[in-house]
């Protein structure tokens, strides 16, 4: 089964899985789909990452590059391959997108999350959470759920996401 924006569906254990093309870093990339989610959302959805305006990947980039800096500040003794004071785009050097998660919507707008492993937290890699074009969450993989509460996401300590 195919969709417009997503190739080789077939249904895992858990979620829908297949194939799409995320153009910030010019790859293929996993799609899971909750099994609730109806396919034209997932189309959405993968549309939306497709076209992301500048201001969410701005938004992704520096609570990436705030996760880094902090990672680096509480690992001293770990040798971080991101090269310090980097900023902006830059860091998507050392980001590797695995896994765009789509859940079952609980509105009309595109949210997804990202499972991404990172140069400097090996261990828990690092998530993505957007809804709309706002950058919700950036930090280790939680399995941060795109419709939270904003209010969750602005107070929650591990969050490296700018929001106001």
């Amino acid at each position: 089964m195919d969709t417009a924006k997503i190739k080789d569906i077939k249904k895992g254990e858990f979620a829908y899985e297949g194939k799409s093309f995320f153009p910030l870093f010019n790859q293929e990339i996993e799609v899971y789909i909750d099994f609730d989610v109806p396919m034209d959302y997932a189309d959405t959805c993968v549309e939306h990452l497709e076209n992301l305006k500048d201001c969410t990947i701005d938004g992704l980039c520096k609570g990436a590059v705030n996760y880094c800096e902090e990672f680096r500040d509480l690992l001293e003794e770990i040798d971080v391959a991101v090269p310090e004071g980097i900023q902006g785009r830059d860091i998507l050097q050392y980001i590797y997108p695995q896994i765009m998660i789509i859940r079952v919507p609980l509105g009309n707008e595109p949210a997804f999350h990202f499972e991404c492993s990172c140069e400097w937290e090996p261990e828990h890699g690092l998530e993505w959470t957007v809804r709309g074009d706002e950058t919700l969450y950036v930090g280790g993989f939680g399995d941060e759920r795109p419709w939270s509460d904003r209010e969750y996401f602005k107070n929650a300590s591990w969050n490296y996401a700018e929001l106001e």
